[in-house]
């Protein structure tokens, strides 16, 4: 097993162990959530999606005004892969507002930012080929009218909560809005498969990258697919159902069929398509 601890990070132009990287409790990021990130991950040595990923990043940095400095995320990442050969791996993009100088919690212009990097083992969303979903109707996600569909943020306390209460027996959780419409769950976006229709929601979700190269594929193969509210009913009326993720791709659930296996088979050849060597 690896030692994640120690896997060799980046931070501020330093390379140390990952455990040393920070926050501190008293900077911004981590006592008011004034941060964002990106996961990408690497197969067989190579960043899936890396042009994708990158500008999530940097917009949603500049959308909570974190400049980030002026380093080349590629060639640290190579660094990473060279000091850590991990050949299946996340690569993590983290910026935070820190603390100020003056100890003034509202001295934001005087705040330092951090920006880091690391790399570490990949896991799955679940120990089983086929998730098993709860749909959690009494969690509701955070709206997304601040956020922003492009934009990663921190806010996962839903997220965990909807996890922690959920029955024994399901992998993990979806949630639904404050209107019942279907949102995603932790770290993951939700299709369905409908009449031969490949459907996801476009309200109080993050617009995923992976949902991006399942769009992609349907276009290649002639299947309509569209971003569009999805009320409950419709979920669960669905003839398939599939999720999408930075550590899982596309994953079935115990609702599978032939439209989501030929979604998988399609993602495991844009591994290598839309790959970049390291």
């Amino acid at each position: 097993m690896t030692d994640v601890l120690n896997l060799i990070a980046y931070k501020n132009g330093e390379y140390k162990p990952l455990k040393e990287i920070g926050p501190t409790v008293l900077d911004f990021g981590f006592i008011h959530c004034d941060s964002t990130y990106d996961v990408m991950p690497v197969y067989d040595g190579k960043a899936f999606c890396y042009d994708r990923h990158l500008a999530r990043f940097k917009a949603s940095a500049s959308r909570y005004g974190l400049e980030i400095p002026d380093v080349d995320p590629l060639e640290v990442i190579k660094e990473l892969a060279k000091r850590n050969p991990i050949k299946n791996a996340f690569v993590w993009f983290l910026i935070w507002r820190g603390f100020p100088p003056s100890g003034n919690p509202r001295d934001l212009e005087n705040c330092p930012i951090n920006f880091a990097m690391y790399i570490k083992p990949s896991y799955p969303i679940a120990n089983t080929p086929m998730v098993k979903l709860y749909l959690d109707k009494n969690t509701n996600r955070v709206n997304d009218d601040y956020y922003g569909q492009e934009f990663k943020n921190m806010a996962w306390i839903e997220l965990t909560m909807s996890q922690m209460k959920r029955p024994k027996g399901f992998d993990t959780t979806v949630l639904v809005d404050t209107d019942g419409f279907i949102t995603e769950g932790p770290g993951f976006n939700v299709g369905i498969v409908k009449d031969n229709c490949i459907m996801t929601s476009n309200k109080n979700v993050l617009k995923g990258i992976t949902m991006s190269v399942v769009e992609d594929i349907a276009k290649e193969s002639a299947i309509h697919f569209e971003r569009l509210p999805i009320p409950k009913e419709l979920f669960l009326s669905a003839d398939e159902v599939f999720i999408t993720s930075s550590s899982g791709g596309v994953t079935q659930t115990t609702k599978c069929g032939p439209v989501s296996e030929m979604l998988i088979k399609a993602y495991e050849k844009k591994k290598v398509e839309y790959g970049t060597m390291l």
